[in-house]
């Protein structure tokens, strides 16, 4: 099985095309200032072109076939009618040259085969040189007793960029350095005269020039004439002068340019919901017309361009391909749906035309993508305390899609901590404290969602225990599991009843304890002496408190003996103490 895979994956390879596996190394082509530059393209034999993007440290163009012939769309005003497609082919040929189209180029190719599609890029390095003048070549001359010293210096007065100089004949003494060539030449009067001559090679062209050596030894030394100093100091302030024109013309050009272009150092952030859509927003500022937009990540994305009413877009790279829309009456960018990857830097040139003159506006957007948020996750731990307290911790978090993620706990005021990723809120509860509904709110750039928790009886017989919570995005009382709902009520019956039943206990010892206490404040039982009651007679003598008389002359203290008859009980080991407690329980009135 291994195998047949491994033999199927090298057969891939062997079917992919050939440029996209053998351009590392970008081609290097070499133009001449003022004439043209080809970047070749060869399409892959069983592929159909769709389009080819081409940009530089700009866009450059997009090229897409119309039957039998190629279009070009130029994407950026710098190389306006200076690109061709040469005949029979997809090559891109830049005429004529400027200095500043040398650089890096690439070729984004979308090709299609059957239903499939593929992009593969091709990389260029274009070097543009000036086409080489004559180089210059000055002299100086020391003569000695019969010798003449001769330094011949040849040089380039301008486009010496990367020229390599080269004397005829060879063999003698030549130094190059600082853009120069010199060659020291040591001369005798009966030497011969020889014609030397200075070549000046650079990679696209090259030039020389020649000079005779006959009579410069004799009588003659050449000095630098200070007349070259006065011309110098002109040609100076001419350089000045012009340089000082260019910049105002520049600074009055820009200012008439569109605001948007001097106002986007700043990129516009965008920010889009996975799976959704996101819109890169464009304005055309009034007075111009629009001929096309390049729009650009770290690959190609699009070019679109008015045609009649509507506007076409033509898409540049396949990861793209048939996500891209152009909102009704906008020239906006609408990206759906939306890929993870699909977020980065962004870049519109819009390529604009009022009256002759033509313009390029750049504008940058910063696209972000989030997740959507679910409901938070919450899990509790209770510890309660000595001093009659509950000690709560909430923690919320995001399962997944946490990036970019703040929390935010209702109601406020309690002690929140956020940190890797989730919240932790820190609540302390007494049993007289009121049952609050705790809500924890997860936002992200793109969108939010909260779930909540109910704070009555977690800290019954819960303690150090955590717990998720997780039933419900909205959790009150009413919405507890039967088997919860069956244990909170057990919990709160049982306290009741013991409550109930220790009140009645104390009700009834307050009940008996007032009823002993009026018996001893209103009888006192006294012991009597020398007195033995008949056996089927309890005789007991009770004092009688004074007793005030309104006659004062009857006024006496007496002590008089109450009897009170009790039936005898059929067994009675102390008859003194049958008596007594008969006594505080008989329904008879004293007899005085």
């Amino acid at each position: 099985m291994v195998q047949s895979q491994v033999w199927f994956l090298v057969l891939f390879l062997f079917m992919e095309p050939k440029a996209s596996r053998e351009n590392d190394a970008p081609v290097m082509v070499i133009g001449i200032l003022g004439e043209s530059a080809i970047l070749p393209v060869e399409i892959p034999t069983g592929y159909e072109l769709e389009n080819i993007n081409w940009a530089s440290h700009t866009p450059v163009a997009v090229m897409h076939p119309e039957g039998k012939s190629v279009k070009m769309i130029t994407t950026h005003q710098n190389y306006r009618e200076r690109l061709n497609v040469p005949p029979n082919t997809y090559s891109l040929e830049i005429s004529p040259l400027k200095m500043e189209d040398a650089g890096n180029y690439r070729a984004d190719i979308n090709l299609q085969k059957s239903t499939a599609t593929t992009t593969i890029t091709k990389n260029y390095t274009l070097h543009v040189y000036r086409r080489l003048a004559p180089p210059k070549i000055t002299w100086n001359t020391v003569t000695s007793e019969n010798t003449c010293n001769i330094t011949l210096t040849c040089f380039m007065e301008e486009g010496g960029e990367a020229v390599k100089y080269q004397w005829t004949p060879p063999g003698e003494q030549a130094v190059q350095s600082e853009g120069k060539s010199k060659l020291f030449i040591f001369r005798r009067p009966e030497d011969a005269h020889i014609n030397y001559t200075c070549t000046a090679t650079n990679p696209g062209s090259n030039n020389s020039r020649s000079i005779f050596l006959q009579d410069l030894c004799e009588g003659t030394v050449v000095t630098f004439d200070p007349l070259w100093y006065t011309l110098l100091s002109v040609l100076e302030m001419l350089i000045v002068t012009i340089l000082a024109g260019v910049s105002f013309y520049l600074w009055h050009k820009r200012k008439q340019e569109p605001k948007a272009s001097r106002e986007n150092d700043a990129p516009v952030m965008v920010i889009g919901i996975l799976g959704e859509s996101a819109i890169l927003p464009v304005e055309i500022p009034t007075g111009y017309e629009l001929e096309n937009i390049n729009w650009a990540s770290h690959t190609p994305v699009a070019v679109m361009h008015p045609e009649g009413k509507s506007v076409k877009i033509i898409t540049t790279h396949q990861n793209y391909r048939e996500r891209l829309n152009v909102p009704p009456n906008t020239y906006n960018l609408e990206i759906s749906p939306l890929k993870m990857e699909d977020a980065g830097n962004y870049r519109a040139d819009i390529n604009l035309q009022k009256s002759t003159a033509t313009t390029t506006i750049t504008k940058n957007y910063t696209l972000h993508v989030y997740r959507r948020l679910a409901p938070p996750k919450i899990i509790y731990n209770t510890v309660a305390s000595e001093n009659n307290t509950c000690n709560i911790t909430l923690t919320c978090f995001m399962e997944e899609g946490g990036e970019a993620v703040k929390y935010q706990w209702t109601p406020p005021g309690e002690q929140a901590v956020q940190s890797e990723g989730k919240s932790k809120l820190f609540i302390f509860r007494r049993p007289e404290d009121a049952h609050i509904n705790y809500t924890c709110t997860a936002t992200n750039p793109g969108s939010n969602n909260s779930r909540s928790i109910f704070l009555q009886d977690l800290c019954e017989g819960r303690n150090g225990k955590e717990r998720n919570w997780n039933k419900g995005d909205d959790f009150k009382s009413s919405n507890k599991s039967p088997g919860r709902s069956s244990s909170s009520l057990w919990l709160i019956l049982v306290p009741l009843l013991l409550l109930m039943i220790a009140a009645g206990i104390f009700l009834c010892r307050q009940h008996k304890k007032t009823k002993d206490t009026n018996l001893s404040s209103s009888s006192k039982i006294v012991t009597p002496k020398n007195f033995l009651p008949p056996e089927n007679q309890v005789y007991d003598e009770i004092s009688i408190p004074k007793v005030i008389v309104s006659n004062p002359q009857k006024e006496e203290e007496a002590l008089n003996t109450i009897y009170y008859t009790v039936q005898k009980p059929q067994k009675m080991e102390n008859p003194y103490s049958s008596a007594t407690k008969l006594l505080g329980t008989s329904t008879n009135e004293p007899v005085i």
